[in-house]
Order: structure tokens, then C-alpha cells, then sequence
């Protein structure tokens, strides 16, 4: 009987303590060596400019129901910030299935992109199609989560 590479149950459990993790839950912390760890325990590895890409072997990873394309853990100018970019659902979907209306006049998107003040230091953003740069290679994606909270 093979011996399976990865443990399956632990998988899903770090799916969703990511997720909720990206969510900004008024009163969670955002510690952000937790959620690098995280996200390397869900396939995606260390590349250039400090984002973590899915691995070339292996499953792709996925968080909210669709492909994550890139993601980027941050702790600078007072704030810890955590971002994760999708392949294939829309901002707006993502902004509804999370509950997040409030327009983020502030973004430079195309299609509308969003924020929700889960408390005094905690913000939920989700983001419309656009482009990051990852070393020398731009990655697409067509939505974003993030959670930013000021220390």
C-alpha cells in the first residue's frame, strides 16, 4: 500500500483557517509568519520579490473555490498585510460571497474593488481583475483578498 505524501485531512483544515484567516475577523490576529507558513502547507513556495507561487509539482492550490495564482505576506510601515490572488472569480462574486459592498474608491482597478472595516484595525479588501509583477513575469488574476491590519 503506498504511503500518501501529504496528510489530506490536514490540508482542508489549513484551507479553512486560512480563509478565515483572510477574512479579518474582528479580534484575530494577524501574525504574519502564521500565515506563510500556512500557505507554503497548501502548496505555494517562496519565489522572487517575496510572493509565494504555487509549486510546479504537486496540486494547485486553492483557496475560496478557485486557484490561487500568487500571494504576498507583508509586515512594513505598521501594518501586517496578507493578499491572495485568484485565477478565475470575478472581484464583485468574491466581494458578495465574503459580504464586502463598500466601494474602495482608492483602487486602481478597472471593475469596482471593495473593503469592509471589521474593526478599529482590521480591514477586509477585495480586489478586481489586474496584474502583479513577480520578478521579471506579470501574473493575472481576476480577484484579490486581503486582510491589513495596523499594528
Amino acid at each position: 500500500m503506498p504511503v500518501p505524501l501529504l496528510d489530506t485531512a490536514a490540508v482542508p483544515a489549513t484551507v479553512q483557517q486560512l480563509e478565515a484567516l483572510l477574512q479579518c475577523k474582528a479580534g484575530a490576529a494577524l501574525k504574519t509568519d502564521e500565515v506563510e507558513s500556512k500557505l507554503r502547507a497548501i502548496g505555494l513556495v517562496k519565489g522572487a520579490d517575496g510572493f509565494l507561487m504555487p509549486s510546479q509539482k504537486g496540486p494547485l492550490p486553492s483557496l475560496f473555490g478557485d486557484e490561487v495564482v500568487a500571494a504576498l505576506v507583508t509586515a512594513a510601515d505598521g501594518e501586517n498585510r496578507a493578499t491572495v490572488y485568484l485565477k478565475r472569480q470575478a472581484g464583485k462574486q468574491l466581494a458578495k460571497r465574503l459580504g464586502v459592498s463598500q466601494i474602495n474608491e482608492q483602487a486602481d482597478t478597472n471593475e469596482p474593488s471593495y473593503f469592509k472595516q471589521t474593526s478599529k484595525k482590521t480591514t477586509l479588501l477585495v480586489g478586481a481583475a489586474s496584474e502583479v509583477f513577480v520578478g521579471n513575469d506579470g501574473v493575472r488574476y481576476q480577484s484579490a483578498v486581503a486582510c491589513q491590519q495596523v499594528r
